[in-house]
């Protein structure tokens, strides 16, 4: 199993070098419209294919779906998700009934769109379908946003389902994963944040070796419960 380069960036600029995942992040964090998606997606497969990375565009709005997609290194799509739960942008649109699960080099990857991330059902029935990287893209209102929402949406994914999480949205990116396979035990491998590019390394394999589920220690619960209990 090869070892993950992730480059989070603005939409088709260059990835950091080296990269073989890379992740679109916009400062609107709203989706691609319908009328706009074959042609969007016509130029992320030529910029996965010319870069040689898979790639994880931006949320597109399909068919009344909110949808995301992973395209491989070939310029193909490799596999799409649809959101499971309508989201306050979307109130009208259509969910979703499956969850996917794609295979590649450094290991399963799975797609979650927007608020689907507040499920924690979705992340644990990935994991139990192979999925080891789990790739949020979300948009949150600002007059919305607050920090128990890292906590209880990826953080809370990472730590529940075993999985690395890689989270983006217009209010920040960030990576979580198991406490055990954090530097410093606090389930972030790279901290919420908004700046970009964000170019970071996940030994995926790890995730059979150390990465078993703990229990939060009483100090970090004590220090988020307020945020933990929504």
């Amino acid at each position: 199993m090869k070892e993950l380069k992730l480059a989070i960036g603005e939409p088709f600029l260059s990835p950091a070098w080296g990269s073989n995942l890379a992740v679109f992040s916009s400062e609107t964090g709203l989706p691609v419209a319908e009328s706009a998606v074959q042609e969007y997606l016509r130029r992320a497969c030529k910029y996965a294919a010319h870069y040689g990375v898979y790639l994880v565009p931006e949320r597109f709005l399909l068919q009344g779906h909110q949808c995301m997609c992973l395209i491989g290194p070939d310029g193909r799509i490799a596999g799409a998700q649809q959101a499971l739960f309508l989201s306050p942008q979307t109130p009208r649109g259509k969910r979703g009934t499956d969850i996917m699960v794609v295979d590649t080099e450094f290991g399963g990857v799975a797609l979650c769109v927007d608020v689907d991330i507040y499920r924690p059902e979705v992340a644990r029935i990935a994991a139990t379908k192979g999925a080891q990287l789990f790739i949020v893209s979300q948009f949150i209102d600002s007059g919305d946003y607050h920090s128990g929402m890292v906590l209880s949406g990826c953080w809370n994914a990472a730590q529940g389902a075993n999985l690395f999480v890689v989270d983006t949205c217009n209010q920040f990116h960030c990576v979580c994963a198991p406490l055990a396979l954090t530097p410093h035990k606090d389930g972030f491998l790279c901290q919420p944040s908004l700046k970009m590019p964000m170019p970071v390394q996940i030994a995926v394999s790890h995730l059979g070796v150390g990465g078993r589920r703990f229990l939060l220690s009483r100090k970090l619960y004590a220090v988020h419960r307020n945020e933990l209990i929504l």
